[in-house]
């Protein structure tokens, strides 16, 4: 079938064409100098037309009446009719596989399983009136997560980050929120932007010096640490940077033992630990601690899976260690590091698979928000170390989340940034504590 015999307009060709790239709606937005709502209304018409329901099933039928080539998957592979490989219009990710695309099928099965234990978990604030049921989402054609009464739900949406990013590094100190490096639309980037929770404003400091993103920061004895990262060589790097708050300036410490990105990082009685990452060879199970006062690194016993795209929080005398991706799986589980014994333990694994998420540790409870890199997150999850229990959290962002990053400043954590279609600027805070006046 030609172009002129399709029920599509010539703008919704032009749409449906970026659409098989794998382009996100705002960069098909760029792309067609249209807003995001002009493509999702253009969306809209488009799946009417074709008796379609999501991005997939236009991409397939566009693919079958031949309206789209499709890249040769074999290296060397020339495309079909002689026309150019189309490339997928995605920001500059250093290791851009790392966010994989999840086959339709798969995902209409991730999306059944997650909402079963969403509906399981969820069901006691159900039955009590707090949760209404889901719709389906007309633009994506999946459900979101499980929704919580408005009027009840712990979540708040602020200021947004002035320069969306995934991978970035966030912690807290003195009662601001740090967002650091991460990458950006143009790529890694080594911006600082500083979130005050009271003005609700951003402000920018000091670049870091080495631009890296899926990296992570500590904050200990009033410094900001930040090691290693991806370059925009999709390299992992060795570097350890310090960020002075008070004097808004950076100086180097000792390298790290291998260069490493993706990694979990976590602070306990004034050491850092990292744990895990890439290498630039693969997935490494390696732990690593250092001490800022001695600006030295040592080696401790490894962790018994090798993976990425975890995460790492403490509470009281422990490093809990959460999730976690390999390329092949995605995996729920939760160890915790006794530093002092230097041995792991392994304990009850999250409701579901998470990669590409985030942990905060708030008094004696371990936040995990995100996630989702084969599967489908309606829900964040909340242990607790004194049952040794996970209980649901509800998410502001449905779906996938990754790469975001999360600091705590009380009563609030902040969840920001991340990815999901496209780069994300989010800033939501969740009410973690509440002060109860006891006359």
């Amino acid at each position: 079938m030609s172009d002129e015999q399709t029920p599509l307009s010539d703008r919704e060709m032009e749409l449906v064409r970026l659409l098989a790239t794998g382009a996100t709606n705002q960069q098909i937005a760029r792309e067609l100098v249209i807003s995001v709502n002009t493509v999702k209304v253009h969306l809209r018409n488009i799946y009417a037309k074709l008796g379609v329901a999501s991005r997939t099933e236009a991409t397939m039928f566009a693919v079958r009446q031949g309206w789209v080539g499709v890249a040769a998957e074999t290296e060397g592979a020339e495309p079909p009719d002689g026309e150019a490989a189309s490339t997928p219009l995605q920001p500059a990710l250093p290791v851009p596989d790392r966010w994989p695309r999840v086959s339709w099928g798969k995902r209409m099965a991730l999306v059944v399983a997650s909402l079963l234990a969403a509906v399981a978990l969820f069901l006691p604030q159900m039955l009590q009136g707090g949760a209404t049921a889901a719709e389906t989402d007309p633009i994506s054609g999946v459900f979101p997560t499980v929704p919580v009464d408005s009027t009840k739900t712990r979540w708040s949406t602020r200021a947004q980050m002035p320069t969306p990013r995934t991978g970035l590094a966030v912690t807290a100190h003195e009662g601001l929120v740090y967002a650091i490096g991460g990458v950006s639309s143009s790529g890694v980037t080594a911006r600082v932007e500083v979130y005050d929770p009271e003005a609700d404003i951003w402000t920018a400091r000091q670049s870091k010096p080495t631009a890296v993103g899926f990296v992570s920061a500590v904050e200990v004895g009033g410094k900001i640490y930040v090691p290693g990262g991806i370059d925009d060589e999709r390299q992992p790097r060795d570097i350890l940077e310090i960020y002075d708050p008070v004097e808004d300036s950076w100086n180097a410490g000792a390298s790290m033992p291998e260069p490493l990105g993706a990694y979990g990082l976590a602070h306990l009685d004034g050491q850092i630990y990292l744990l895990g990452g890439l290498n630039g060879q693969g997935y490494v199970a390696s732990v690593y601690r250092y001490d800022p006062a001695t600006d030295r690194w040592e080696t401790l016993q490894p962790m018994e899976t090798a993976r990425g795209f975890l995460a790492a929080a403490s509470i009281r005398d422990r490093i809990y260690v959460v999730g976690g991706y390999d390329d092949i799986n995605e995996f729920n589980t939760l160890d915790a590091y006794e530093p002092a014994t230097d041995t792991w333990t392994s304990l009850p694994p999250m409701t579901l698979p998470r990669g590409g998420m985030a942990a905060v540790a708030v008094r004696e409870h371990l936040y995990v928000i995100g996630g989702g890199m084969d599967g489908y997150m309606a829900f964040n999850e909340r242990y607790d170390p004194r049952v040794n229990a996970w209980n649901p959290v509800e998410t502001p962002v449905s779906e996938q989340w990754r790469g975001l990053g999360v600091a705590f400043v009380n009563p609030y954590l902040y969840a920001i940034g991340g990815w999901k279609e496209e780069l994300l600027s989010v800033n939501e805070a969740y009410r973690a504590l509440y002060q109860i006046m006891v006359p």
